[in-house]
């Protein structure tokens, strides 16, 4: 598991879109929204979001969807184990705004993929908090790599270099560094910040035009 779990505007989906395109194996991506919080929904989301990496992929549980009584969560999780267990090449799938998801049921069957994993599943969970999931059990056995809002913060350099890019001047260290303390390295308060000056005159000072 790859948790990502920080407040809005830190750029998380943006980080997880940006490895996938880079990172060279299959990947399927899901964008949730609260309608998604029901059992039957998520599961054919889940599986159109498979297809789309794998088109030929036979998928089962799609049989349990089509069924007069929709099945529980422990039956549809094992039948998609058993789906993505025919997978046999690395994958990602990407979960993304998963803190939408409240239907224990959904974290169920969240918490049996991440229990029994197929050897190739490499599971991403984007949202604004942690999912109810046993995130401490999956630490204890080093199986989450956890990346938060202390991680997705910009540093004074990476600072200095979101103003050269957007204001095209140069911009010194203790600019950025004050840039950065101000705005807590959060980087939609660095772009609307940077946005605001960007039309104003260059012997605008930058050091006293960042508002706290």
């Amino acid at each position: 598991l790859t948790l990502i779990s920080a407040p809005a505007g830190y750029g998380k989906t943006m980080l997880a879109s940006m490895w996938l395109e880079s990172c060279g194996c299959a990947s399927a991506w899901l964008s949730l929204d609260e309608a998604d919080s029901d059992l039957p929904i998520f599961v054919g989301y889940l599986l159109a979001a498979v297809l789309s990496a794998f088109p030929t992929l036979e998928l089962k549980t799609q049989s349990l969807l089509d069924a007069p009584t929709v099945a529980s969560a422990p039956v549809l999780a094992r039948y998609l184990l058993n789906d993505l267990a025919r997978v046999e090449s690395r994958f990602i799938l990407a979960l993304d705004d998963v803190h939408l998801i409240q239907e224990q049921a959904i974290l169920e069957l969240l918490g049996e993929l991440l229990h029994h994993s197929p050897p190739f599943l490499h599971l991403v969970l984007i949202g604004r908090h942690d999912p109810d999931l046993p995130i401490p059990s999956l630490r204890a056995r080093s199986q989450v790599t956890e990346v938060r809002a202390q991680d997705l913060r910009f540093t004074p350099e990476e600072t200095a270099g979101l103003l050269r890019h957007m204001l095209h001047r140069e911009v010194d260290d203790a600019v950025a560094a004050e840039w950065t303390r101000r705005t807590e390295g959060w980087v939609t308060a660095l772009r609307l910040a940077a946005l605001s000056l960007r039309h104003r005159d260059w012997s605008d000072d930058l050091a006293v035009n960042i508002e706290g």
